[in-house]
């Protein structure tokens, strides 16, 4: 129906719109669990300020999970379920889109 809400979607849209985000959570897909190091190395055009501020944004989302070692100052950052899940429609998607 026309009146349906689709502010979850929107939500959603405007953190995978923003700079670099899907090539980020690609990225983490590849390097799982990946460090920001190898995120920085994989995606040299962004600034770190710039991943770090996409990298929050979708911690927010709820699309990555950020895991912080308790004993040394290592991170690293993983899909979650609905982070993968995303990809995954988004691929066959694209693929749909180019058959």
């Amino acid at each position: 129906s026309p009146s349906t809400c689709y502010c979850s979607v929107e939500d959603l849209m405007r953190v995978i719109r923003r700079r670099y985000s899907l090539a980020l959570m690609n990225a983490i897909r590849l390097h799982q669990p990946a460090r920001f190091g190898q995120l920085s190395a994989a995606l040299p055009q962004a600034s770190t300020s710039t991943l770090a501020e996409t990298l929050a944004a979708l911690e927010a989302g709820q699309l990555v999970a950020h895991h912080i070692a308790e004993a040394s100052p290592t991170s690293t950052y993983s899909l979650t379920a609905s982070g993968e899940k995303l990809l995954s429609r988004l691929r066959r998607l694209l693929d749909d889109i180019h058959e």
